[in-house]
This record gives structure tokens, sequence and C-alpha cells, in this order.
């Protein structure tokens, strides 16, 4: 099911990071967190968020929250590593938690391309998130990158 699903991507790098995700997955099972080497991340690691996901019992709500902010946005956007989506303005908060439920609720990547005014100007950037399990097949870690279009 998982190694079936295709995304339309735009940008290369996107589309390689997603082939790394779909290489992890197996006929029947899902990308483990743990089974990731930090090592295999370095293509994307300038344009990568890695979201811890923490679940409260057995309510359905999650809480995400930065574990890794690369240093390149760090620089554009302030360095949000350790700290949780709780803390962001409330239109990008709903916007991201809502992504970020998607993916973990269903299961599957996601992406978006969005265009918002930045400090240097109207840009337009693709985004692309990836869910990776636990062995209860929870997701725990979400994978989020994230390369402006070329104008």
């Amino acid at each position: 099911m998982t190694s079936r699903l295709s995304l339309v991507l735009r940008n290369p790098q996107l589309k390689s990071l997603y082939a790394y995700w779909v290489s992890r997955c197996g006929d029947d099972s899902l990308p483990m967190a743990e089974d990731v080497e930090p090592a295999d991340l370095r293509p994307w690691i300038g344009n990568l968020v890695v979201m811890d996901v923490s679940r409260n019992g057995s309510d359905d709500a999650a809480r995400y929250s930065y574990a890794y902010y690369s240093s390149g946005f760090a620089s554009a956007f302030g360095d949000k590593a350790g700290r949780s989506i709780d803390e962001l303005p409330e239109e990008q908060r709903a916007l991201l938690k809502a992504e970020y439920d998607h993916v973990r609720v269903d299961r599957i990547p996601t992406s978006r391309v969005y265009t918002a005014e930045f400090p240097t100007g109207r840009q337009s950037w693709e985004r692309l998130v990836l869910p990776f399990f636990d062995p209860e097949g929870e997701v725990v870690k979400l994978l989020v990158a994230a390369y402006r279009l070329d104008t």
C-alpha cells in the first residue's frame, strides 16, 4: 500500500527525498524512525525539519515539536529547535497542526505549494511531509522539507 502512493512534486530535491522514503518502505511495512540513519539525510539537511510527535494517552490529540531545525531555516526564520508549534502565531499553528494531523492520522505523506510574503519579498515554496513510525505503527516523527521554487 505505502510504496504505491505517488505524489506530484515539482522540486527535484523533494522528489529524491520522497524516493528515499519510499525505499524505506517494505512490501507490507512502514518506514521506521529508528531505522533512519542521519547520514542518509545529508542531501536535504539544509532544508529539513524533524518534528517529534507526542500523544496524550488515549486522547487522539498530538503535540508537535521541532527536534531538528536546519541552520538555513534558523537564519531565515529564527531557531525553533526544541520548541513546540504551539508557540507559533495562531494562523500558522492551525495550518501546520492540520497538515501534521492529516499525515499522522492518515499515515501518508503530503505536499503542498504555497506563496507568502517574506522579508525579502513574495516567494513560492514547495513542502513535503513524510511520516516515520514506531514498531506499533504509530507516527512518531515527521520529516518536513521545503524548497523555494524558482520564479
